[in-house]
């Protein structure tokens, strides 16, 4: 078991779960981008509307599942999985069938959708978001890879083929539908035998271990729920206010780089996974030294990131979106200053030691600020105005977890931060893509020259960085 739990492990871990992720991720990304070039912003904005409504329910009905089963080991969650009632599993299937109806109503007032197609689709999605979690958790991380990335092959060339066939949107859900039952069928099948091999160990749990697990399962539930709210919610407002053309315009750039959630998420999970399987962890000196790797690792892919998309802007929006899109410069610059904090993982600690109030707490002040500061920024910035409240809020936020995490290890909230390095790899980055920028866009290259210049620049000092940190010692 210790074997298993070495920093090597937990930085392979990071890596299967980010590729994992990154090929559905791609597949939506490439999906956007091809119906952003060949549909009318209209019948574009009704897709993005689907997809929208959907994730906004999903993490209703999913109520933390995910996050709350990477935070224990399988034997655990087995252990808990018996314990829950039979009147339980009747309550949130009835919730389930709420939603979907929900979700089924308003696919057909707003997106033309037959009811029932929208109800199965949404029924079918979330066992799904559940299974990928079970089988991260069991470390069947080869063979989610593997589900990802055919499911992630089938869902784009099913996106290519509607636009060959006159684009319908419902026939397109049928077929994402037979695709989702596939992936879903295949996945339980798998997590179901992975966990057969935890049936016989014995585990007891106090009374209060227990209250505290049921604590935070709900939590991290409402913390899902706002955490979806925080990243739509402002196009969900903007929707019912702007015209089409420019609804479309701030969703595109405001649009999150498609793997950057995804390494976030695969490197806190991996962190949370490598505490929840071993016992010699748990010592606050060696989960900051956990913290700091994963801030060097997670630095390393962000800030080349960062100031590729701020120097570049006008050329990806341009190739990425098309023309029709680039007067949102500013709206996704603004966007993109949240990037930087990214770069640390600020609620692990906090969900590690089951402290859901803390981040229920920080995610609800978080959208409370945001929403605030929306119109006077509006009125002052204009569209992005409403893009930046929500980068200041977020900003808050990390601080208020920051904060609360030092407290719970008892340490200064600065000796949590690799400091110096993040400090030199910010101004290092920000110094090579302006140099980059001025030489390439000073000698008369077409937008599309630009950008691959610029791509190749964030390829090659991302991945160096990435390899160096990577092999550096834990310490």
């Amino acid at each position: 078991m210790q074997k298993e739990n070495t920093p090597k492990s937990f930085a392979g871990n990071s890596l299967y779960i980010f590729t994992a992720k990154f090929f559905p991720g791609l597949a939506i990304a490439l999906a956007f981008y091809l119906y952003s070039h060949r549909l009318p912003m209209e019948l574009n904005g009704q897709y993005q509307n689907f997809w929208i409504q959907l994730l906004m329910l999903s993490a209703l009905a999913s109520i933390g599942i995910p996050a709350f089963a990477i935070t224990y080991s399988p034997a655990l969650l087995l252990h808990i999985y018996y314990k829950i009632k039979r009147k339980h599993y009747f309550i949130y299937t009835g919730f389930l069938l709420l939603l979907a109806v929900i979700f089924g109503l308003l696919q057909q007032q707003y997106n033309n959708l037959p009811f029932f197609l929208a109800l199965c689709f949404f029924l079918l999605y979330i066992p799904t978001v559940i299974a990928e979690a079970l089988l991260m958790v069991s470390k069947r991380l080869k063979i989610l890879i593997a589900i990802n990335f055919i499911f992630s092959v089938f869902f784009f060339l099913l996106h290519w083929h509607a636009l060959q066939q006159n684009y319908n949107l419902a026939l397109l859900i049928k077929a994402l539908m037979i695709l989702t039952l596939a992936r879903g069928l295949i996945s339980g099948i798998i997590v179901r035998q992975a966990f057969s091999n935890y049936k016989n160990d014995t585990i007891q749990l106090p009374h209060e271990n227990w209250t505290s697990i049921k604590k935070l399962w709900l939590q991290l539930g409402l913390n899902d729920l706002l955490q979806a709210s925080f990243r739509w919610i402002d196009k969900f407002i903007l929707s019912l206010f702007l015209i089409k053309s420019l609804s479309a315009i701030y969703f595109n750039a405001t649009y999150d780089v498609p793997f950057l959630p995804l390494i976030f998420s695969a490197v806190s999970s991996a962190a949370l996974i490598h505490w929840a399987n071993s016992q010699l962890t748990h010592t606050p000196n060696e989960q900051i030294k956990i913290l700091h790797y994963s801030s060097r690792i997670l630095s390393s892919i962000v800030f080349p990131l960062f100031f590729f998309l701020f120097f570049f802007r006008v050329e990806l929006l341009t190739i990425l979106f098309s023309e029709k899109y680039v007067s949102g410069v500013w709206i996704f610059v603004c966007a993109q200053l949240v990037l930087p904090v990214r770069s640390y993982p600020f609620s692990t600690i906090l969900q590690n030691h089951q402290r859901g109030d803390i981040i229920i707490k920080g995610a609800f002040i978080d959208l409370v600020i945001a929403c605030i500061l929306m119109y006077p920024m509006y009125l002052l910035m204009g569209l992005p105005g409403v893009a930046l409240s929500f980068v200041i809020s977020t900003y808050w936020q990390a601080g208020f977890y920051l904060l609360h995490s030092a407290r719970i290890l008892k340490v200064n909230a600065a000796t949590m931060i690799p400091i110096k390095n993040l400090v030199i790899k910010f101004v290092f980055f920000a110094f090579l893509f302006g140099t980059g920028y001025y030489f390439v866009a000073n000698n008369n290259f077409s937008a599309t020259t630009i950008l691959i210049i610029g791509s190749a620049l964030l390829i090659l000092s991302s991945s160096s960085m990435l390899i160096y940190e990577w092999n550096k010692d834990v310490h």
